[in-house]
């Protein structure tokens, strides 16, 4: 497979994940908005939606937070970045990533071991029995791939440095 349909399949991937938590949120959207309909008229209640939207809603952050490292658009101060520009900027770039690899790394690592113990308890939700590893694993999902995902744009940032170096020389 060539280099430029990787970066299609992978272009069509994040579109697609993206379409796919966007009606996440609308589907969450309605099931709070029935769920406030039946408790408050007293038709109806659905047990466990409060547990299912705040569940949800975790999955729903921590993959976007994927996307926004990918497309590095995740929260950040730029102050630095800004003032300055080229080679400077670009090995600003490398720290900043190889800073993100290294949090999300351990932040990763302390979340799986979170869920070791969880799931020894074999802890469920109250409302749905959800097994608590759901949850809880989206953390670790979360910021592992925001480790990978930083890791290859880092590596793509250091053969672009690296590359500019060569050039000048």
């Amino acid at each position: 497979m060539s280099g430029n349909r990787i970066l299609r399949a992978e272009a069509l991937v994040v579109k697609l994940v993206g379409i796919l938590l966007g009606l996440t949120l609308i589907a969450m959207v309605v099931i709070n908005v029935a769920n406030a309909i039946g408790r408050y008229s007293g038709l109806f209640a659905l047990v466990g939606a409060d547990e299912l939207l705040v569940y949800g809603m975790i999955w729903v952050v921590m993959l976007g937070a994927i996307l926004a490292a990918r497309n590095r658009d995740h929260l950040s101060i730029n102050l630095l970045p800004s003032a300055i520009t080229g080679r400077l900027a670009a090995l600003l770039q490398i720290v900043i990533d190889v800073a993100t690899v290294a949090v999300s790394v351990f932040i990763a690592w302390h979340s799986f071991v979170f869920i070791e113990r969880i799931a020894a308890l074999n802890q469920s939700s109250m409302g749905l029995g959800v097994p608590m590893v759901i949850p809880h694993s989206a953390i670790f999902v979360g910021f592992a791939g925001i480790a990978a995902v930083t890791a290859f744009l880092t590596i793509v940032d250091v053969a672009r440095f690296t590359k500019s170096e060569g050039a000048r020389t």
